[in-house]
C-alpha cells in the first residue's frame, strides 16, 4: 500500500482548513524557512546545521536545502543538492523523503517509490539510497524500491490488493548501516556498507488497512523505534498509529518467522505519525499527519521515554500535515509543515517543548 490512500478525498477539504482548537499559529511556532515544496524528512546536522528534503512539484523539481544558524532570526539558506525526481501520486508529489546524517556531517537521502513500480520513467533513482557528501555531491547507495518490490512480489498473501509495491520514506544511519522503512512494502530494511539490502520486519496489517511505516529513528537503548500511518484505522476508529520497537541484535534476515515477528508495539492509540526522533535526553517526538477524521489538526506529540503511554501535544493542533521532525543544536524541535497538497511549505520551530 502507498503512503496516502486518502489524497483525494484530502485535497479536497485541504483548502478549507482552521486551527483545531482556534490557536494562534504565531504563539505555538516561528517560521524558520517558507516557500518550499513538500518539505519531507529534516534531519539536523554537526555544524550548526538542519537539512529539509522537498518532495518538489513534478519533474526534476526535487532538492535538498541547508539551514544555517537556523536557531536566530535570520538562518541562511541555500540548496546543497538539485534535479532530483519529483512524481505526481494519488494527489500529492512524492521524491524525495527521508533524510539522515552521519557524525561527519554526510546525508543519506532516500527517494520514494520503486524503478520497477514506475517502469514508463526507466532509469529514474526512485527508491535509491543517496549519498550526499558535504558539498553536495551525490552518489548512489543501493536501489532499496527494486528490492522492496521485488519481496513483495514473493509476498501476495500479505497484500490489500496493492503488492507489488514498495515506497522507501523514512531512513536512519546507525554504526556502519543505514536502516530505511517502505511505506509501500510496510518493512524495514538494512542497508549495508557494501549496498546490500536486507529485509528485516514486517510491520503487519491494523484492523482495516496496513500499517504503512514512515519514519525511524534511534531510541536510548539502542534500538530502533519505527512510527507507522495506519491512516484508514485512524479516520475510521480514532488514533491508531503504532510506535514499534525493533531490537538491531534481535533481526535475521534469513528467518522469515524472525522478519514477520521481530517488530512490537511500545506506544499505541497514535494520530498517523509522519516523522519522528529522539531528543538527546530521551524524548520521543512524532508529527501527526492530522488530529481529526476530518483531515485537520497536524501536531507534534511529545512521549517520555519512561512511559510511552503519555502523550503530549505540543503544537496545539495548529500544523497542516506535518512531516520531518528534529530536536535542533538549541533543544527546540523543528517540524516541516505542509508536506503535502500545499502550494507552499515551511521549515517551523515550536515555541515551547
Amino acid at each position: 500500500m502507498t503512503r496516502m490512500h486518502a489524497a483525494a478525498l484530502i485535497a479536497a477539504v485541504a483548502g478549507s482548513l482552521l486551527l483545531v482548537n482556534g490557536a494562534s499559529a504565531d504563539d505555538v511556532y516561528t517560521v524558520v524557512a517558507s516557500g518550499l515544496d513538500s518539505p519531507r524528512g529534516l534531519v539536523a546536522a554537526p555544524g550548526g546545521r538542519l537539512y529539509v528534503a522537498q518532495a518538489g512539484e513534478g519533474g526534476p523539481s526535487g532538492k535538498i536545502t541547508e539551514l544555517r544558524r537556523y536557531w536566530t532570526p535570520t538562518p541562511q539558506q541555500r540548496d546543497i543538492v538539485t534535479g532530483l525526481l519529483s512524481v505526481g501520486s494519488e494527489g500529492e508529489f512524492i521524491g524525495v523523503d527521508g533524510l539522515t546524517t552521519d557524525s561527519n556531517g554526510n546525508l543519506f537521502a532516500i527517494m520514494a517509490l520503486s524503478e520497477s513500480g514506475v517502469p514508463a520513467l526507466g532509469p529514474s533513482r526512485l527508491g535509491h539510497l543517496l549519498k550526499v557528501n558535504t558539498a553536495g555531491v551525490t552518489r548512489d547507495v543501493a536501489n532499496v524500491g527494486d528490492v522492496n518490490y521485488q519481496w513483495t512480489l514473493g509476498h501476495p498473501e500479505l497484500a490489500y490488493g496493492d503488492f507489488p509495491d514498495s515506497n522507501p520514506y523514512g531512513v536512519l544511519i546507525k554504526g556502519s548501516h543505514v536502516y530505511v522503512v517502505d511505506a509501500g512494502a510496510n518493512t524495514l530494511n538494512r542497508v549495508r556498507r557494501d549496498g546490500t539490502v536486507e529485509v528485516l520486519a514486517y510491520f503487519r496489517d491494523n484492523a482495516i488497512r496496513d500499517s504503512t511505516p514512515t519514519c525511524v529513528t534511534e531510541g536510548p537503548d539502542d534500538a530502533l523505534y519505527i512510527g507507522t500511518l495506519a491512516l484508514f484505522d485512524s479516520i475510521v476508529l480514532g488514533p491508531s498509529a503504532t510506535v514499534y520497537r525493533v531490537d538491531p541484535r534481535a533481526v535475521d534476515p534469513n528467518d522469515e518467522s524472525r522478519v514477520m515477528n521481530v517488530a512490537t508495539p511500545w506506544a499505541t492509540g497514535l494520530w498517523p505519525i509522519n516523522g519522528c526522533t529522539f531528543g538527546p535526553d530521551g524524548t520521543f517526538y512524532a508529527s501527526e499527519l492530522i488530529t481529526t477524521p476530518g483531515f485537520a489538526g497536524g501536531d507534534v506529540v511529545k512521549i517520555p521515554f519512561s512511559d510511552p503511554t503519555s502523550h503530549t501535544s505540543l503544537a496545539q493542533q495548529s500544523l497542516l500535515f506535518p512531516a520531518g521532525v528534529a530536536v535542533g543544536q538549541d533543544g527546540a524541535v523543528y517540524v516541516s509543515n505542509g508536506g503535502a497538497f500545499v502550494p507552499s511549505g515551511e521549515v517551523i520551530r515550536l515555541n515551547q517543548r
